[in-house]
């Protein structure tokens, strides 16, 4: 039945079904036999300061998206609460969380430390930059580069010491978000 239909094509679609035939099996993985290996592979890494300064520019703005969001999802979880983000600069932005109409939490964010390069964090919105309440600073270990805090403000428990930039984000958002949960 397959070879009359082909047969009624006209000749002029046949090239067309073999080369579509043709790009469908060169579309399938290529199997490749390997023989037992081991898991321990990894090797140590070393970071340049252009490694480390990308890094904290990714973790600061992923940061920023973090908070805009958040306080966003706040104010609509909560009929009495509004957030305020506001990007000051390329290396610093504030939040405000309000409960009617009252600042009950704000911050300040700002890239680059008073130690070296980080991520800190003042409780206050004035924009001077004289003052921080945590820092994060740049660390590696012989694979990853992380944040680490300075400890200044620590939750109850212990804290991970090597944070993501998701991890920072959620770790300041906590600092900025205690006063209303208390």
């Amino acid at each position: 039945m397959v070879q009359k239909i082909r047969a009624a094509l006209p000749t002029s679609h046949r090239p067309e079904v073999a080369s579509l035939r043709s790009v469908a099996n060169a579309a399938e993985p290529i199997a490749v036999r390997s023989g037992p290996r081991s898991s321990n592979l990894r090797l140590r890494k070393s970071f340049t300061d252009a490694d480390r300064d990308r890094f904290l520019d990714e973790a600061f703005a992923f940061m920023a998206r973090f908070f805009e969001n958040s306080l966003a999802e706040l104010g609509k979880r909560n009929r009495n609460i509004e957030g305020r983000f506001r990007q000051l600069d390329g290396t610093r932005f504030t939040a405000v969380v309000y409960e009617s109409g009252a600042t009950q939490a704000q911050c300040t964010i700002s890239l680059g430390g008073h130690f070296g390069r980080g991520i800190s964090y003042s409780s206050t919105v004035d924009g001077s930059g004289n003052s921080f309440n945590e820092m994060l600073s740049i660390e590696h270990d012989e694979q990853h580069l992380y944040l680490k805090p300075m400890g200044m403000w620590m939750m109850t428990g212990e804290r991970d010491t090597q944070l993501s930039a998701e991890g920072a984000a959620e770790y300041f958002w906590s600092m900025l978000i205690e006063p209303l949960q208390q």
